[in-house]
């Protein structure tokens, strides 16, 4: 796994995050433990909730497709 060095959570830590959510302990106060905003925790919550454990993957932030590239 290729991390960037201003990486605030890791997948491992993402996991953490979520179970501690998951077992009762209030979002904002997952969050500020983790060291992220309340934004970021319900972010990562909500790709665990829709994508399981493979939602807490880094991804890529390489656009899609772009709109005025040459052929």
């Amino acid at each position: 796994m290729n991390l960037h060095k201003h990486a605030r959570l890791t997948p491992r830590g993402r996991a953490l995050l979520v179970r501690r959510i998951e077992q009762g302990l209030r979002v904002e106060d997952a969050a500020q433990a983790a060291g992220v905003s309340v934004r970021t925790a319900y972010k990562w919550l909500r790709r665990f909730r829709q994508e399981g454990e493979a939602g807490l993957a880094d991804r890529s932030s390489r656009p899609r497709h772009c709109p005025h590239a040459t052929s």
